[in-house]
């Protein structure tokens, strides 16, 4: 069973989020802690499965069983197990009304693009769809993908304002390299 903990191993959580994300898409895990303080619908949580922590995922809660997931991880060292499937299929569970994240556009001439296109299929295969829209975030273009329509733009845009400094613009996905590389 996946669950969702408040982190209680800084150590365990910090070497995870460092290692699964490029430094230009963190925010310091100090400020992180400061904020989620500050800010109750933002939650660092710890994903455990049968008591044994196995990733890292911050989220910003909007309020009738609604959610952005802004970092979702799971230890390199466990992945290709299928945890991540688990992780998503717990999250619908927690998150009925569905939930919104980014995954990076598939630019081609980005140096991951294989990872890219590997971690859009991923999302794809356990039900998390193309919203059709994009976001620019951290100096990259990303995919806005849900698993509900009844989670909407809207609520992704009422979660960044939660974050406050989380930069960033959206745009019809047709538009967005256009658009948003502006």
């Amino acid at each position: 069973m996946i669950t969702f903990e408040p982190i209680t191993n800084e150590q365990y959580w910090e070497k995870i989020y460092l290692e699964a994300f490029p430094e230009r898409e963190r925010s310091p895990f100090a400020d992180l802690k400061a904020l989620a303080a500050e800010r109750e619908q933002l939650r660092l949580n710890t994903i455990v499965a049968d008591e044994q922590a196995i990733g890292v995922m911050v989220w910003v809660e909007l309020g009738q069983d609604k959610a952005f997931i802004l970092y979702f991880a799971i230890d390199q060292s466990l992945r290709g197990g299928g945890y991540g499937s688990k992780v998503i299929d717990a999250l619908k569970q927690r998150f009925p009304n569905g939930f919104i994240l980014e995954a990076e556009f598939q630019e081609p001439d980005a140096d991951n693009l294989e990872q890219r296109e590997r971690r859009y299929a991923f999302y794809e295969k356990n039900g998390v769809v193309d919203s059709q829209f994009a976001s620019r975030a951290f100096g990259g273009i990303y995919h806005l993908m849900r698993t509900t329509t009844s989670i909407t733009i809207e609520d992704y845009l009422a979660a960044v304002q939660v974050l406050s400094d989380y930069p960033t613009a959206v745009a019809p996905k047709s538009q967005a390299i256009r658009a948003l590389s502006n």
